[in-house]
């Protein structure tokens, strides 16, 4: 009995509850012209004495939510070139409120023509009322509704809908918290990502559109960015209404173009039509990108002029070599009402920095979007996709591309469904835990190696590694193994210790831009050997620790190895030639004991080409001694810099870098051989990012050594000044770049080494210079370098810079 007494009583409450809260009138109705009968899209419906209202959506239909503590309430529909109506709605009011809208009759004011343009001076005022109304607005809140639809070009495949609350802060910026959310059967709900915390407000001074800085048409300097034309008035509520044209100043900078309507006397913007300049594009493989951005104002009878809705139309081509994907055409709706304005906002939001959360409370279910009356009709377009998308519809066969490689991408997906439904097919590993992967190799000392690495992690935090293989060019077997654990996980630092031993081909010196993998061809095409080699036998063991982040991070080691000479065992080339190979030198052989250190920032970014910039800081120390029972006494000394600065036109996406790299390298004792640093170049014609461009075949060595260089990216930039526009359509930029370096010793080499070779050094300072044509095929760069000690051209091919 007491439990159902608790049960009535909880009940109760909750009915309670209930009424409180959603005690609320409904009225929906259709927008029309009064003369003409058609209807009025994108209208603006408030309640008077209230930050509260909605719009009409495409159709002139709304829906609008009056709390019964707002009853009887005014309603005011606005539409710019129509006279305002208001309405009074009592609780006895009926539901349905179909409102006809008289067209506004203008009398257009007379213009002095003065030597500057109208629209220059109306807006000069509307930027400078807005400094003064900006300035008293620190904060607001509000509640948000947001529709994304998703179209081929044949029918909508999804929508996604989303109730939230947004918060503004003039310094911390915005917050939105997800109420409750809605989608077509075909979308998870983890894939929701509706909202309007990152949409723009386009009386911001500052407004970025995908990624672009744009300026603001009310941006304080905005008069130097854009030229304003007056073209027409229209009126509402008996006040004029100004039609300015946007019109870019500058070809180069991120801005927009469209329409601004203006408030006479208030000088305030009523709503805006607005699509960036040409400039706002993408890379491929995006061809085309296009966008358009409506938004209207109101200030609810009161100071401050708050976005109410903003709508964005656009759609996206995106093409590869064999690849040509269906038009992706997309379209936001949102709608913003209830402000609560210089309120103060919980200290909890800006505790974190995603701008958008979730409240677990109330987004579990649908309830809250289904009761919102206010929210904006569908149309019966997306009525429609709401009732006939199931979750056999994805977005994979909506926009399912077309071309020669389409098939390929048909074919690995019938796979991935067919092994996932049956389990069949030849997987020989599949009941072996972990994962096992090739390996394999060409050069002149190993000639064929063929082997395997394996994987496995048995429990949590270890990772347990293996590998083994056959050369069969100086006939041995290659082996080795090794564990790492990740014993510290809480607290300032991050660890991690290991141990592995290793039986190997190494290469003679080390090499941060090629791995010996990235030669394999060149040697079977008969390049002369870009690397030397020699045996290895022996172990390591290490400890790495990271700050959170793992931005800084500092490694130690011990290393105890056998190190013996290699042969050259093959010339073999599929050229069909004989003795294109350089004789393999000798090594100082001997047991090489030796602690090594190495800290610095950003210690794991991995070297990519240059296809994107780096910021990363290394420092290295390696120490062998008699006392670590080595046979070898010496120091050595290593540091590399890697960092990229944004230079022009920062308000771009991808604005101007610039890219410098530095090496250097000392010591001090006796260096063996196969210690010595080096410099690289290309590689035959390949030529990646971070090398000397005008230098080829072997690396430069020595024991010491210094480079730089550096490049600037001015991507797209001079051919659009100059008007080349198949060039900036191809995303074809122009990098130049330059670099110097120079070595310093050994003065002798091994006595075993083969006669006739000869250390490879800079015999002086190497300095070139060079300019890139990037993004040939939306893949590649194209370098012209010259040598500027030693008179020389060489054309190289690398991989584009991207971003």
């Amino acid at each position: 009995m007491p439990q159902q007494l608790t049960r009535i009583i909880l009940c109760s409450i909750l009915c309670l509850i209930t009424t409180s809260v959603f005690a609320q009138k409904v009225i929906r109705g259709t927008l029309t012209d009064a003369k003409t009968g058609e209807t009025l899209p994108s209208a603006n419906i408030s309640i008077e004495n209230t930050y509260r209202g909605t719009i009409s959506n495409e159709n002139g239909n709304y829906s609008l939510v009056i709390p019964d503590t707002l009853l009887p309430a005014t309603i005011q529909l606005r539409y710019i070139g129509y006279q305002t109506r208001s309405i009074t709605i009592t609780a006895s009011s009926a539901t349905q409120q179909d409102i006809a809208l008289m067209p506004s009759v203008t009398e257009m004011e007379a213009i002095t023509v003065t030597d500057e343009d109208p629209g220059m001076r109306i807006m000069r005022e509307v930027i400078r009322r807005k400094q003064q109304w900006r300035q008293q607005l620190d904060t607001y809140s509000a509640e948000a509704y947001t529709r994304q639809t998703l179209a081929n070009d044949t029918s909508i495949v999804s929508i996604t809908e989303s109730a939230s609350q947004v918060y503004w802060h003039k310094e911390e910026g915005h917050r939105e918290v997800l109420k409750s959310k809605r989608q077509t059967a075909n979308i998870e709900a983890s894939d929701n990502f509706a909202g309007v915390s990152y949409l723009p407000n386009l009386y911001d001074d500052n407004v970025d559109i995908a990624g672009f800085d744009v300026v603001g048409i009310t941006h304080p300097d905005a008069l130097d960015y854009y030229d304003f034309e007056l073209v027409d008035q229209t009126s509402i509520d008996e006040q004029t209404v100004y039609k300015i044209k946007v019109i870019p100043a500058r070809k180069l900078q991120p801005l927009f173009k469209g329409t601004a309507f203006v408030l006479d006397d208030e000088y305030a913007l009523l709503e805006v039509d607005l699509k960036p300049n040409e400039v706002v594009t993408f890379p491929r493989p995006v061809k085309s990108f296009a966008t358009s951005y409506q938004q209207q104002f109101n200030n609810f009878g009161q100071d401050y002029w708050l976005p109410i809705d903003m709508r964005i139309t656009g759609d996206l081509k995106i093409s590869l070599i064999g690849l040509n994907f269906p038009r992706i055409n997309f379209k936001q709706l949102s709608r913003i009402t209830n402000y609560q304005v210089n309120t103060d906002l919980p200290d909890s939001l800006y505790q974190q920095d995603d701008t958008f959360s979730i409240d677990s409370l109330t987004v579990q279910s649908d309830s809250l979007i289904a009761r919102q009356a206010s929210t904006v009709p569908l149309s019966e377009d997306e009525e429609e996709a709401y009732a006939t998308l199931d979750s056999t519809a994805t977005l994979e066969k909506a926009f399912k591309p077309s071309g020669f490689l389409a098939r390929y991408i048909d074919d690995d997906e019938e796979e991935e469904e067919k092994d996932s439904s049956s389990g069949n097919g030849f997987r020989p590993f599949k009941y072996i835990p972990g994962s096992i992967t090739p390996d394999g190799r060409y050069n002149r000392v190993d000639e064929l190696f063929l082997g395997l690495k394996y994987k496995v992690e048995p429990l949590d935090r270890l990772i347990l590694r293996g590998n083994g293989g056959y050369s069969t060019g100086y006939e041995q077997w290659s082996y080795g193994g090794g564990l790492s654990v990740e014993w510290l996980q809480e607290g300032p630092l991050e660890s991690t210790v290991g141990w592995q031993y290793s039986a190997r081909t190494s290469t003679r010196y080390t090499s941060h831009i090629y791995s010996p993998y990235f030669t394999i061809i060149p040697n079977l095409l008969g390049n002369t050997g870009y690397f030397d080699y020699y045996r290895s036998e022996g172990y390591r063991a290490f400890s790495k620790w990271e700050l959170p982040g793992k931005e800084l991070a500092f490694e130690i080691g011990f290393n105890s190895e056998e190190h013996q000479s290699l042969p050259t065992t093959t010339a073999y080339d599929l050229l069909g030639r004989n003795g294109n190979y350089r004789f393999n030198p000798a090594i100082n052989e001997g047991r090489l004991n030796a602690l090594n250190f190495v800290t610095g920032y950003n210690l794991d970014e991995a070297y990519n080409f240059g296809v994107t910039g780096q910021k990363y800081i290394r420092f290295e120390v390696e120490h062998s001694s008699d006392a670590l029972g080595s046979d070898f006494n010496f120091s050595r000394y290593e540091t590399r810099l890697a960092w990229s600065f944004s230079t022009f036109y920062k308000r771009r996406l991808l604005p101007n870098t610039l890219d410098v790299g530095v090496k250097a390298g000392t010591f001090s004792g006796d260096l063996p051989y196969q210690k010595l640093g080096i410099i690289d170049g290309a590689i035959g014609p390949l030529g990646p990012y971070g090398i000397l461009r005008a230098a080829r075949g072997r690396p430069y060595e020595g024991e010491q050594y210094v480079a730089f260089h550096a490049e600037h990216n001015f991507r797209t930039i001079p051919f659009e000044a100059i008007g080349l526009k198949p060039l900036v359509d191809r995303d074809i930029g122009l990098i130049l770049f330059a670099g110097a370096a120079k070595t310093w010793g050994p003065d002798t080499i091994p006595q075993q080494s083969m006669d006739g070779y000869a250390l490879h050094g800079t015999n002086g300072t190497h300095w070139e210079a060079g300019a890139s044509l990037n993004g040939i095929l939306g893949l590649f760069r194209v370098d012209f370098a010259a040598r500027i000690d030693q008179p020389t051209l060489l054309i190289n091919i690398g991989v584009a810079r991207l971003f």
